[in-house]
């Protein structure tokens, strides 16, 4: 009777070893990014690549957990967080990052970029790599990737069909660099620079008129609800910043590193495969959500880089590190054309 009982604990003991969880992962990575997920956004493609990626690359000694929409809290406290090492990885717009590396804002300087596939060429270009893996270092952090993620829109109360409408109007920004506010201020529009998180809100209480942000995050939060004008600025593009901790890189030694970094670059694939689709198909469920879509006029694109264009070199031309990282930018631009 003892043999019996001996064995079915024994056989039980494998049944539960055969059913029960797998093995916990080494390393925990995890990624913030204020946007939600959607399966129509690039951004979106790329972040849920990269998961896959690093995951099989691992052979699941890496668990990358991704938290879209801001659950692991506001676009500052992630970026704060990443430089403590208490997140991982955080995907906010370039304009946040400033504080850490006032190198980052660089990245700011409209009309750079003809399109996102010109960017996404741009910004892949190997001295433009070196560079950007330059940012950050003090801080102990770098930019794992640095991506577009659509064109710069600005969500309003009240159209903005020209220009000149902007002249008056108080609107989110994303950061407080020069590069972002001067030229709306030179438009004569009042820059306030908010967290994501606080733009819908502001935007319902009247804060604020508009908020510029890009069609994705407009879509996803529903922001036609209380802005239901959409205007595309022309030249501008929405710029992400995928900070990583360098302590985590080190932690987790150099072929896991190596995994990481391999799979960030493989899945701009999945983004790249999307940015067409996804751009036309935000753009129709902006206007199937109640949204309207401005575009300016020829005569309009043409004041606008007219008033623009100057505020951005002056800028550029009073820092001599932002004129060299221009200067390479803009080399890099006209050489992937």
């Amino acid at each position: 009777m003892q043999n019996h009982l001996k064995a079915a604990l024994l056989g039980a003991s494998a049944l539960l070893a055969l059913t029960g969880p797998a093995a916990a992962a080494d390393f925990v990575m995890r990624v913030s990014s204020p946007a939600p997920l959607s399966a129509i956004d690039p951004l979106s493609a790329w972040m849920e690549a990269f998961e896959a990626g690093v995951e099989a690359g691992s052979n699941g000694r890496i668990d990358v957990q991704l938290y879209p929409a801001s659950q692991l809290g506001p676009i500052p406290a992630t970026v704060e967080g990443v430089a403590m090492g208490t997140i991982e990885m955080t995907l906010p717009i370039i304009g946040f990052l400033s504080r850490l590396e006032p190198r980052f804002q660089v990245l700011d300087a409209g009309g750079l970029f003809d399109d996102e596939r010109h960017a996404l060429r741009t910004l892949s270009d190997p001295r433009v790599r070196a560079m950007l893996g330059e940012f950050g270092a003090d801080a102990g952090v770098e930019p794992l990737v640095v991506l577009t993620s659509g064109q710069s829109f600005v969500v309003s109360r009240a159209p903005i069909d020209e220009p000149a409408d902007l002249n008056g109007v108080k609107l989110r920004t994303g950061g407080a660099t020069p590069l972002v506010n001067d030229p709306m201020i030179a438009l004569g529009a009042s820059p306030v620079s908010m967290p994501l998180g606080e733009a819908l809100p502001a935007l319902q209480t009247g804060t604020i008129d508009a908020a510029t942000i890009n069609a994705s995050v407009a879509v996803g939060f529903n922001f036609a609800d209380v802005a239901p004008n959409g205007t595309f600025l022309p030249g501008n593009f929405t710029v992400i910043g995928g900070l990583v901790n360098r302590d985590f890189l080190a932690m987790i030694g150099p072929d896991l590193e190596a995994v990481v970094r391999q799979a960030a670059e493989d899945a701009k694939t999945a983004y790249e495969a999307r940015l067409d689709s996804g751009a036309q198909t935000l753009a129709a469920a902006w206007t199937n959500a109640g949204g309207a879509i401005h575009t300016f006029s020829d005569d309009g694109v043409a004041a606008y880089t007219a008033v623009t264009e100057p505020a951005v070199q002056a800028v550029i031309g009073a820092n001599p590190q932002m004129q060299a990282d221009y200067d390479l930018l803009r080399q890099a631009a006209t050489d992937n054309r």
